[in-house]
């Protein structure tokens, strides 16, 4: 069965007593590790007996397809109950994921961890229709999410931080869930005996980590950059960035320009408006934000955002190669005057 967003984290505290496999998909796979853990530490109830944990290779199991349903079915004396994980690349493990399923029982849990999966995907569409299972969905943070991780990782370990300082982390950080935590243990490591951080310390320590090859195609984009666009995207796609996802960060930009827009045909400046954007603008972006907010028409913006709701809803249902389609669409965007 599919989780939804809602129940995600209650779901992960305590798993259904019903469901002997879980699958954790998505861009951001150090969100998908840390609920790969937590999920494995609920259901084996904080033992942490060696023993109680498996974790096999897709190559082992592609060698040997009787491997899943041997460690399925394999019995422990030293733990009462065991996890399974697996990462997988795609769909190659389907039809022997299937297959063992005949070998669930109560006491094993199987949690498989992936990157993107599409709609299409035969692992995720099996998890998603199966009554003993769940498939969960991993998808960056947005800036509420982050605030609220920053939040209680800097509260767990007693470390003060202003509001300028979590503004200014929540900006930078959510393109990885483990980036995320690794760059505040950073922080809370330099905080020490004092428990407490400052604008200026955060500037310092922390690495940008919020999407900035996403960033790179939509400005190419909005500034209507064939020659970046080009580059930027060729080194996205060589990196394995899936089209959808870069859609969808178009999208989230484009949607935030026509309510820029809006609210500037209401009377107010484009630096007025800007301004009061809550969470704020890094200061880097305003410029570029100004520009594109000035170039770019109600009517126009409209265009734009019809012509990504298209192109992603051509990747999803399309026989068309994925790729190129979303190129073609990117490029037309380009060319709206």
């Amino acid at each position: 069965m599919k989780i939804a967003a809602k129940i995600v984290e209650a779901y992960i505290k305590k798993p259904d007593a019903d469901h002997r496999a879980v699958l954790l998909y998505g861009p951001d796979s150090g969100l998908v590790r840390e609920r790969s853990k937590k999920i494995a530490a609920a259901f084996l109830d904080n033992n942490k007996d060696p023993f109680a944990l498996s974790e096999i290779t897709e190559s082992r199991i592609l060698e040997d397809n009787a491997l899943l349903a041997d460690e399925l079915s394999a019995i422990s004396m030293m733990a009462p109950k065991r996890v399974v994980m697996i990462r997988v690349s795609g769909d190659k493990l389907s039809r022997v994921i299937e297959e063992a399923s005949s070998c669930f029982n109560k006491d094993v849990l199987l949690i498989i961890s992936a990157d993107e999966l599409s709609t299409r995907s035969a692992i995720r569409v099996w998890f998603e229709k199966i009554t003993n299972g769940a498939a969960i969905a991993c998808y960056r943070d947005d800036i509420r999410d982050v605030q609220d991780v920053i939040r209680k990782t800097l509260d767990a370990a007693g470390v003060r931080a202003d509001r300028d300082s979590i503004e200014y982390l929540s900006q930078q950080l959510g393109n990885d869930r483990y980036v995320t935590y690794h760059e505040l243990e950073k922080l809370i490591t330099y905080a020490g005996e004092r428990k407490s951080i400052e604008l200026k310390d955060v500037q310092a320590l922390v690495d940008y980590n919020r999407e900035i090859s996403f960033d790179d195609l939509v400005n190419a984009v909005a500034d209507r950059n064939l020659p970046q666009l080009e580059k930027t995207l060729t080194i996205m796609l060589r990196e394995g960035t899936a089209p959808v996802a870069y859609l969808r960060a178009l999208q989230r930009y484009f949607n935030r320009l026509y309510s820029i827009r809006a609210q500037m045909a209401n009377g107010a400046s484009a630096d007025q408006v800007i301004s009061n954007l809550r969470p704020p603008v890094f200061f880097k972006q305003v410029p570029i934000l100004t520009r594109h907010v000035q170039s770019w028409t109600a009517p126009n913006i409209t265009k734009a955002l019809k012509m990504l709701v298209n192109a992603e809803l051509a990747c999803k249902i399309s026989d068309l190669p994925i790729v190129p389609g979303s190129s073609r669409f990117l490029l037309q965007i380009t060319q709206i005057r």
